[in-house]
């Protein structure tokens, strides 16, 4: 259940971030499709990579911090890969620089979080 939380957070954050930062849009106007793309991406990626604590609200706030600005970095990288990924192709997303990728990674980070937050938490594992 905490793993597809952090599926769906992951794409919520990417559907979020193309809707509401002005420095990341679409480029071709199919948004369903552009979305996807730049949604199994982020997918594929975060999968692979795990920065997120076990358990976020049981977490030490130092470890949540810390962990929250190593995937804001990751994301931040992850929104360029896409934008490069979408203008080899001329279809996905496209990122105007390092300011509007990081905002997009904050807010596909802060997006993850919240979602796994939400409900119950893992219980940890014993010795």
């Amino acid at each position: 259940m905490y793993k597809r939380r952090r599926l769906v957070g992951t794409y919520l954050g990417a559907v979020l971030a193309v809707a509401a930062l002005p420095g990341i849009s679409l480029i071709v106007e199919d948004p369903p499709w552009e979305v996807v793309l730049s949604g199994v991406v982020f997918l594929l990626v975060n999968q692979l990579i795990h920065t997120y604590p076990s358990a976020v609200r049981t977490a030490p706030p130092g470890a949540v911090l810390a962990l929250a600005a190593i995937g804001i970095v990751q994301d931040t990288l992850l929104w360029l890969l896409v934008s490069w990924i979408g203008s080899q192709m001329d279809y996905g997303v496209h990122v105007d620089g390092l300011l509007a990728a990081l905002a997009g990674g904050a807010v596909m980070r802060l997006t993850v979080l919240a979602v796994m937050a939400i409900g119950p938490q893992p219980v940890p594992e014993a010795a």
